[in-house]
């Protein structure tokens, strides 16, 4: 970009930002203390135990199923085609089934490059089910 203009004023920023020099040891500690204190992993058992079952493939995916879990979350109708090839085209994918219904309850993809970035997509929970696959 060609400026033929110098700015002759340094711009400042409302903002403010804190370094790590500014983060005191009293905070980082009670940081780890807190983050060590909980554990938010369900295991394949635990889930299993209440009724779900945790699923990482599309193979036994109802599209029509998936579809009526995003329109109960707010997300709008999708053509099934669509989501076929969206889900082709998904490097992972996350879903729970409801073993007494055979549907999916909550779902989450993600793409990638396969380096450095990738981006989480399509994460949904059926309202209903939230307490039963919350932690204990």
């Amino acid at each position: 970009m060609l400026l033929h203009n110098p700015l002759s004023i340094p711009f400042r920023s409302p903002l403010r930002f804190g370094f790590p020099s500014q983060i005191t040891h009293h905070h980082l500690r009670r940081f780890s203390f807190a983050a060590a204190q909980h554990s938010y992993a369900i295991s394949d058992e635990e889930l299993q135990s209440r009724g779900f079952i945790l699923r990482r493939t599309i193979e036994a995916l109802n599209l029509d199923h998936l579809n009526s879990v995003f329109v109960a979350v707010g997300f709008p109708k999708r053509d099934t085609d669509k989501i076929r090839v969206a889900l082709e085209h998904t490097d992972s994918l996350v879903w729970v089934e409801y073993e007494t219904t055979k549907r999916p309850v909550a779902f989450a993809r993600a793409t990638g490059d396969g380096v450095f970035n990738a981006i989480i997509w399509d994460v949904v929970l059926k309202r209903h089910f939230t307490k039963a696959l919350a932690h204990p």
